[in-house]
C-alpha cells in the first residue's frame, strides 16, 4: 500500500475523502487523530495495513488514556491531547529530566558527526529545576532559536531524525497527523519511534519526555541547565 493508498484508507475511516483530485495530503491529516477523541475507539484500525502497525499502536494508546472523558461530554472539547491529570513529585520529574538527558545522549552517540555540540551541551547540564506551574509558558514565549544555545538540542535531534527517516514510507502521510496531537515534535519522534532506521542501539530515547508529556510538563533546554515546568 503506498502513500496515497494508504490516505485515501485512512480517510475513510472517519467518513471523509480528499479535499482536491490531486490526492490526499500530509497537510489534509492535521488533527486527524483527534478524530478518534476521547477513548481511542477503532484506531487500531488505522494501523492494521503497515507493516510495525502493532508497535505504533502500543505506542499511542496511552495517549488516548491520558485524556479525561469528561471534558468531552459538553460542546466545547479540547482540540489537542493534553496531559496533566496525574500528581508527580519534583523528585520524579527530575529524575525523568535526567533520563531524557541521557537518552539524547544515547541518540546523539549514534550520529557524532553532526551532534558534537549538542552532546557538549547535554554534557554541561548541571541543573534540572522543576519549576512552578505556569512559569515555563513566558519562557516558550520568550524563545529566540537563533540566540540560545539550547536550541542547538532541538536542531540536532530534527537532523538525525531526519537522516534515519525513509519519506517514502507509507506512513509518512500521517506525519502532520501525528505533530498536531500536541503540536510537539518530540512527542511526534516518540510516537513514530518504530519507523526510524539503526537507531535500535539508543533504546528509545523520548520515552522519558512522552512521560513528562503525559504528566502535562514541557521542557527548556539553556546553558548549564534543564528547566521542566508544568503547562
Amino acid at each position: 500500500m503506498n502513500q496515497q493508498e494508504y490516505g485515501l484508507y485512512v480517510l475513510s475511516l472517519i467518513g471523509e475523502e480528499p479535499y482536491a483530485q490531486g490526492g490526499v495530503t500530509e497537510d489534509e491529516l492535521y488533527g486527524y487523530f483527534q478524530s478518534f477523541m476521547p477513548e481511542g475507539q477503532v484506531v487500531e484500525k488505522v494501523f492494521e495495513p503497515l507493516e510495525y502497525g502493532e508497535t505504533l499502536l502500543a505506542r499511542i494508546r496511552p495517549i488516548y488514556e491520558m485524556l479525561d472523558v469528561s471534558e468531552f461530554e459538553g460542546e466545547a472539547v479540547p482540540g489537542y491531547f493534553n496531559g496533566g491529570r496525574n500528581d508527580a513529585t519534583q523528585e520524579h520529574i527530575q529524575v525523568l529530566g535526567g533520563a531524557l538527558i541521557e537518552g539524547l545522549l544515547r541518540l546523539f552517540a549514534a550520529d557524532p558527526e553532526q551532534s558534537q555540540q549538542a552532546a557538549r551541551t547535554l554534557t554541561n547540564i548541571s541543573v534540572i529545576e522543576v519549576l512552578a506551574p505556569g512559569h515555563i509558558a513566558p519562557i516558550f514565549t520568550n524563545f529566540e532559536a537563533e540566540d540560545n544555545l539550547g536550541s542547538i538540542i532541538y536542531e540536532t535531534l530534527t537532523d538525525v531524525i531526519s537522516a534515519h527517516t525513509d519519506f517514502n514510507e507509507t506512513v509518512e502521510i500521517l506525519s502532520e497527523a501525528y505533530y498536531s496531537i500536541g503540536c510537539d515534535y518530540w512527542l511526534s519522534y516518540y510516537l513514530q519511534w518504530p519507523r526510524y532506521r539503526g537507531l535500535e542501539s539508543t533504546r528509545d530515547p523520548l520515552r522519558p519526555y512522552a512521560e513528562l508529556y503525559k504528566l502535562g510538563y514541557s521542557v527548556v533546554f539553556q546553558p548549564g541547565k534543564m528547566l521542566i515546568g508544568r503547562r
